[in-house]
């Protein structure tokens, strides 16, 4: 049975999509906080997950359930974010290594940090130049993928597979020191 909220929010009925938007935002939010345990991340990932879906709508199945395929996209969504944090912790762990003004590093650990920061600015500044620039914003800048597409002016869609691309690309290179 075809889903008629769908098919209005495919042909880019706005009213139709904030309906849609109104009716489910709550419980999508609840959904993303059961695996953030951060309302605001929650919130933010809702977000773009609707904005993904305007900016898609054409793509949408009528046959197939809208909310069900949004709790699946906000499901990824939130799994990609932990994954995500996971390699930053790493990532602030060693960076925290480089910087540290403690005495208790011995020298060859602060051989190898200085050696891990020369090895990141060498391959930040070989990735192709928007990638880079995305990277740089979201990690030097601490702007979020919203506020860099915006300035970018790309969808939120191109930021995430920039920072994926970048992240990949950063922990192959980096795989003997990680």
């Amino acid at each position: 049975m075809k889903d008629r909220l769908a098919i209005k929010i495919i042909k880019g009925e706005e009213h139709a999509f904030e309906l849609f938007f109104h009716q489910t935002y709550v419980r999508l939010c609840q959904f993303a906080n059961k695996f953030l345990n951060s309302p605001e991340e929650a919130r933010e990932v809702v977000q773009e997950t609707f904005i993904t879906l305007w900016e898609n709508r054409e793509m949408i199945d009528p046959e197939e359930s809208l909310l069900s395929y949004l709790f699946k996209v906000v499901q990824n969504k939130c799994i990609n974010r932990l994954r995500h944090k996971h390699v930053e912790e790493r990532y602030v762990e060693v960076l925290r290594l480089v910087y540290s003004e403690h005495n208790d590093i011995t020298p060859a650990e602060s051989l190898l940090a200085l050696e891990l920061d020369d090895a990141i600015g060498k391959i930040v500044a070989g990735l192709p130049p928007q990638c880079r620039k995305v990277f740089e914003l979201n990690r030097y800048d601490g702007l979020r993928y919203h506020e860099i597409a915006g300035a970018m002016d790309i969808s939120v869609k191109t930021v995430e597979a920039h920072m994926s691309k970048a992240l990949r690309i950063l922990r192959d290179e980096l795989k003997n020191y990680l």
